[in-house]
């Protein structure tokens, strides 16, 4: 799993570099993710620009963070979700419940009021 994280002001954003969010990638990530809501991170962008392909499992760790994260009164919201995973949300219905963002610059923004 390659990760790239980087603060901006007090925003999180966790830039995920592989093109793949399954199974072999969620254990790892979910762990990462909620090691820092457990370190009291309430604002975090998650950017999806280089994945291409995201299972049932990699659904399940950005819900788990997004559900981590309101316990705490924080926010999570996503960016640069390509038309596959666009498509994913829409058929999930999960665009109604996530905040997708056409890139990181307004992501952050969304989450620096």
């Amino acid at each position: 799993m390659q990760v790239e994280e980087k603060l901006i002001g007090n925003v999180l954003v966790v830039t995920l570099k592989d093109n793949c969010l399954d199974a072999s990638v969620a254990a790892p990530l979910k762990k990462r993710l909620h090691g820092h809501t457990d370190n009291g991170c309430t604002k975090l962008v998650l950017d999806l620009g280089a994945v291409e392909f995201m299972d049932s499992s990699g659904l399940t760790v950005i819900i788990s963070t997004l559900k981590a994260l309101k316990g705490q009164g924080g926010q999570l919201v996503l960016s640069g979700a390509g038309p596959a995973l666009t498509s994913l949300f829409q058929l999930t219905r999960l665009d109604k419940v996530f905040q997708v963002y056409p890139n990181t610059g307004q992501a952050v923004r969304a989450l620096s009021f």
